[in-house]
C-alpha cells in the first residue's frame, strides 16, 4: 500500500520552503493546488514538480462546493487541470466526479485521472450505487472518502472495497473513512484491495505511520508463510 502525503502551499515562498527530509517514507506526493489563488497556480506548479521529481504526484484542486479552498467555473476548473497537465505531465489528476460529472467528457483525454467522491458528512445508503458508477468508467484509480457515523460503516466500506476489488481486480481503488472512527479503514486497507492510504505531512506522525504499515506488512506475510506450510490447521491454530 502506498503512502500519500498532501502538501499545501499557500504561496511561491511556502512551496520553496518545503524541505525533501520531511517526506521520507511517502510513495506519493499530493498537491492540493486549491490553497492558492487561481492565478497563482501555474506560477507555483515548476517548483513543486521539480522539488519532488522523485515522487510520484497527484495533482488536486479542491473547489468550496467539494470541502475545498478555491472558487472555480467548471471551465475555469477544467482549463487549469488541463494547463498543468500539458506543461507537467502529473502522474495521477484528481478529478471530483459527482459533483463535475457536466464536464467529465472533457477529461477522456487523460488516462490517469483519480475519479473522487468524498462525503464529510455521512457514509451514504447508496455508496455500492456510486462506487459501481465511478468503476464501471474504468479510471486509473476510484477513490472514495466517507465519514462514518459508528463503526459499522467503517466496515461496511471496507467490505465494499473487497467486493469490489474481487470483481475488478485490474482496478485500483483508495478508499477511506475519515477521522478518529475510520482510522482502521486507512491502516489496513491494503487487506481489503485499498491501494493507497494518507499520512499527515507531521514528521513524528508520519514515521509512526510508515512504521505501523510496515509491521501490518510483516505481519501478513508471516501470515501467508503460515498458509502455505504443510502444517495441519491445528498446529497452526495453536501457533497463531
Amino acid at each position: 500500500m502506498k503512502i500519500v502525503v498532501p502538501i499545501m502551499p499557500t504561496s511561491l515562498e511556502e512551496a520553496q520552503a518545503l524541505e525533501l527530509s520531511r517526506f521520507e517514507g511517502a510513495d506519493i506526493i499530493e498537491w492540493r493546488a486549491d490553497f492558492l489563488d487561481k492565478h497563482s497556480i501555474l506560477t507555483v506548479a515548476p517548483a513543486i514538480f521539480e522539488k519532488f521529481a522523485g515522487f510520484e504526484i497527484v495533482f488536486t484542486i479542491r473547489t468550496t462546493r467539494e470541502g475545498g479552498k478555491i472558487e472555480l467555473t467548471d471551465g475555469e476548473y477544467v482549463t487549469l487541470i488541463k494547463d498543468v497537465a500539458a506543461i507537467y505531465s502529473p502522474d495521477y489528476i484528481d478529478f471530483e466526479y459527482f459533483t463535475r460529472k457536466e464536464v467529465f467528457d472533457q477529461m477522456l483525454e487523460f488516462s490517469n485521472l483519480v475519479l473522487s467522491y468524498h462525503n464529510f458528512e455521512e457514509t451514504p445508503e447508496n455508496l455500492m450505487e456510486l462506487l459501481s458508477e465511478m468503476t464501471n468508467l474504468t479510471p486509473r484509480v476510484v477513490k472514495v472518502a466517507v465519514m462514518p457515523k459508528n463503526e459499522q460503516d467503517v466496515l461496511d466500506l471496507m467490505n465494499f472495497t473487497r467486493g469490489f476489488k474481487a470483481f475488478n481486480p485490474e482496478q485500483e481503488f483508495v478508499t477511506m473513512s475519515m477521522g478518529k472512527l475510520g482510522r482502521l479503514s486507512r491502516l489496513a486497507g491494503d487487506l481489503v484491495g485499498s491501494s493507497w492510504t494518507f499520512a499527515s505531512l507531521d514528521n513524528t506522525t508520519l514515521t509512526t505511520f510508515f512504521k505501523i504499515l510496515q509491521s501490518l506488512e510483516l505481519s501478513m506475510t508471516l501470515c501467508d508463510t503460515k498458509n502455505a506450510s504443510p502444517e495441519s490447521t491445528e498446529q497452526q491454530d495453536l501457533e497463531w
